[in-house]
């Protein structure tokens, strides 16, 4: 690409040197180089923290009614050590130094020598060139030619994540740490490319619905312009300036939100200090998910591009990780209790109601599963064991109880893991999603129990009904509002589009619904309607 001189970036002389964090295993570093930072113009108004709240903050910052710009400011060598590594290993979390810049509704921050890295599972392809990591199990073989003959110097969307507390030194004095929290409350962002998402909504629309209808652990969720100016390492101050098109970006799951929610309803937790789990690779809660617990059960580590070297765990400690192994007790218990409800012996029933009722939230629990039910998200607990978090509020200050946070919708609105996700059995969508009877004992032992078997198609229901967030008229106006806000920046001159982004907004919602539309007839909002009124009226 051709370089190109940045007319409204000056960079200062301040210089620092690189104090790299990364572990050994990362690409080696010449610990006396030297990292330039740069200043914009006008930048008198830059990182206001006058909110009255986190809430209010996080509120503003993710307003899915006013488009946001995000720009990133990386050195060619650090893009390059970021490419490296991913050859080496694509799920490696090794952080490279990067300067994050966020514009939205007149105000602006900026968090200079940021970590960046790349992030996602399937979402994770090679941002530049060609992608070799088929061998590394990265890419179905279809998908993997595609990425294989990309000229070296093409560009592409992949999912990145920002860390602005990556590279504080470890005796940063408290003023320090809140300086590099964003709006005082955000420690790091996250950037998502559409995968596979044509219309360009499935997680927006996602996030929204469920924190709309009481899911108040949900992330939150908008869009974003994404810029990314990488400085060629020259002596005449050259750059790519690079359009990365439109972006997600969504709220981090971890203790900053956990002190947030906190505060935000009558049924939250009341302690920040409990243990947080991240859920995935069949993380059902059978006693066979801790079958081998030194491989089920641990803390991730990724921090490496050797793939030998490497460790990803269905259950993953992302919190008090100086005393994991209470926490891996606590989790266990809890999974084995759970296993010896018997909820078919006499008075089995109301043992289960009340070991429920005194060991999690379950309106809440019933709330999110009823979403995802009717967003037809099956890569969900009930579904495919996957992408959620729990997190124990057992502490000292806490409820006693189990929350569970749901995490990653890009598994909704035609993309499902298997079979039809508009007319599934909403009744028994484990086993629609190919969950044998009691494969998934957290959902199939609750709705066992009439009172709460009515109370999730109560929500059904209710969160469907003519009229309600999810009507057709509601949806289709939402929608049509995001897709003005983002139109104009969808397709970019500066990427090739090889793997499953698109260029422009298609009306679909996916592969697996060519029989619904969003905006067009016969739509998603009244099928899925009709499918849980013709379920429950069986």
């Amino acid at each position: 690409m051709k370089k190109m001189k940045t007319q409204f970036l000056v960079f200062v002389g301040i210089f620092c040197s690189l104090a790299v964090s990364c572990v050994s295993s990362a690409k080696e570093k010449d610990p006396k180089a030297k990292k330039i930072l740069f200043k914009y113009e006008n930048d008198e108004a830059e990182n206001p923290v006058s909110f009255e709240s986190d809430t209010d903050a996080l509120d503003f910052i993710f307003d899915n009614n006013v488009l946001g710009k995000t720009t990133i400011t990386i050195p060619r060598s650090e893009w390059e050590t970021m490419l490296e590594n991913y050859d080496s290993y694509y799920r490696n979390e090794i952080y490279v130094h990067a300067d994050y810049r966020f514009e939205k509704g007149g105000k602006r921050w900026s968090m200079p020598d940021s970590g960046f890295r790349l992030r996602g599972n399937t979402t994770r392809v090679r941002p530049q060139g060609p992608d070799y990591t088929h061998s590394q199990g990265n890419h179905k073989w279809s998908n993997w030619q595609g990425l294989q003959s990309a000229s070296a110097d093409k560009y592409r969307q992949s999912s990145f994540k920002l860390s602005f507390d990556k590279f504080l030194s470890d005796e940063a004095t408290d003023e320090q740490k809140d300086a590099v929290k964003m709006a005082g409350c955000l420690k790091g962002m996250n950037l998502k490319r559409f995968q596979g998402d044509a219309a360009y909504i499935r997680e927006i629309y996602s996030l929204d619905f469920m924190r709309h209808n009481g899911v108040w652990t949900a992330p939150r969720a908008s869009y974003t312009r994404l810029i990314i100016q990488i400085f060629e390492d020259t002596t005449d101050g050259s750059y790519s300036i690079l359009n990365y098109g439109i972006y997600e970006m969504f709220e981090e799951v971890g203790k900053q939100s956990l002190s947030e929610r906190s505060k935000m309803t009558a049924d939250a937790w009341t302690s920040t200090k409990g243990n947080l789990w991240k859920c995935q690779e069949k993380s059902d809660f059978t006693p066979y998910s801790i079958y081998k617990p030194e491989k089920d059960i641990g803390m991730d580590e990724v921090k490496t591009i050797n793939q030998e070297e490497a460790k990803i765990y269905r259950y993953c400690l992302k919190t008090n990780k100086n005393d994991f192994e209470n926490a891996s007790a606590e989790l266990t218990a809890w999974i084995n209790e759970l296993g010896e409800i018997d909820v078919f012996k006499e008075g089995g029933i109301e043992k289960a109601k009340a070991w429920f009722d005194s060991h999690m939230e379950v309106d809440l629990f019933l709330r999110t599963m009823a979403c995802n039910v009717i967003l037809g998200m099956d890569d969900d607990y009930w579904g495919n064991g996957n992408n959620f978090y729990l997190y124990f509020d057992t502490s000292e200050k806490g409820t006693g109880k189990l929350y569970m946070i749901p995490f990653d919708y890009d598994h909704t609105f035609g993309n499902p893991v298997a079979g039809d996700p508009v007319n599934k059995n909403p009744l028994a969508w484990g086993k629609a999603s190919g969950a044998r009877p009691m494969d998934r004992p957290l959902m199939d032992k609750l709705i066992a129990i009439p009172e709460y078997m009515e109370l999730y198609k109560k929500y059904l229901m209710e969160f469907t009904a003519p009229g309600s967030y999810w009507s057709k008229e509601n949806s289709q106006e939402r929608i049509r509002s995001w897709h003005k806000q983002i139109e104009n920046y969808v397709a970019s001159p500066s990427l090739i589009y090889d793997h499953d982004t698109t260029k422009r907004i298609l009306d679909n919602g996916g592969y697996a619904m060519k029989r619904y539309f969003l905006l067009q007839e016969p739509n998603v909002w009244d099928g899925k309607r009709k499918a849980i009124e013709k379920a429950i009226g069986k």
